[in-house]
């Protein structure tokens, strides 16, 4: 039987292996940077940082020990970017507008939930969100060059829920990852190059069991004024 490290090990390289992937009509195209990028950074856990505070809290309800300091760092990992053309639509905006979370000068965003979460505007107004594909895909948005960049990509054995800005070259993920998708899941916080693709994965020590996970999403759909249905 595998051990736990082993297996994030293995999982983590299928994320980088699948950011490859699409399903999309139109061919990806790897994107093309500099060498100098290709450094490693320095990134760090912070359990101060205002990003993390509402997602600990959620985990802490269950387990008064979750905490970033019981999360342990996985092997760096190199990955291929992909880009492809930006569906850019005024129907997006209005759509997934909410959850896009925009750099400093408002230049990049990223959009970690239109590829698996349907969104669909109600006849009265408001906006009413359903699982769509299995799958997750994060992906940065140039709206000056109508690019789209994956830098996650992952199968029903994992869920994105919430992303930031770590700094100006660096994207936060936190989400989950799981070896029995029907029972339990490892928190998960991926640190990701945007001009590489160099991931740097760190895991929980322990597991959370599926109801939080689709707790956390929920509520933090919610908060965006975004009401989710399932």
């Amino acid at each position: 039987m595998f051990s736990k490290s082993i297996h994030t090990k293995l999982l983590i390289a299928c994320f980088i292996t699948l950011a490859a992937c699409t399903d999309d009509s139109e061919e990806q195209k790897p994107v093309e940077v500099d060498t100098a990028d290709l450094n490693k950074d320095s990134v760090f856990l912070d359990s101060s940082e205002p990003a993390f505070s509402n997602w600990q809290e959620h985990y802490k309800i269950d387990d008064i020990s979750f905490s970033l300091d019981s999360f342990m760092l996985s092997d760096t990992v190199s990955a291929q970017l992909y880009s492809t053309t930006a569906d850019l639509s005024p129907e997006y905006f209005d759509l997934y507008g909410k959850l896009l979370v925009y750099n400093d000068d408002s230049s990049l965003f990223i959009d970690p939930f239109s590829y698996s979460l349907i969104i669909e505007k109600g006849k009265n107004g408001k906006l009413y969100a359903r699982e769509g594909e299995v799958d997750n895909e994060v992906t940065i948005i140039n709206p000056k060059t109508n690019t789209r960049t994956r830098l996650l990509f992952c199968g029903p054995s994992c869920q994105v829920q919430k992303v930031f800005w770590y700094n100006g070259d660096v994207v936060c993920i936190m989400g989950l990852s799981s070896e029995y998708t029907d029972e339990y899941f490892t928190p998960m916080v991926w640190f990701v190059n945007i001009h590489n693709g160099m991931t740097i994965p760190y895991e929980y020590s322990s597991n959370v069991n599926i109801s939080e996970a689709y707790d956390y999403l929920k509520k933090f759909v919610e908060s965006k004024g975004i009401e989710m249905k399932y």
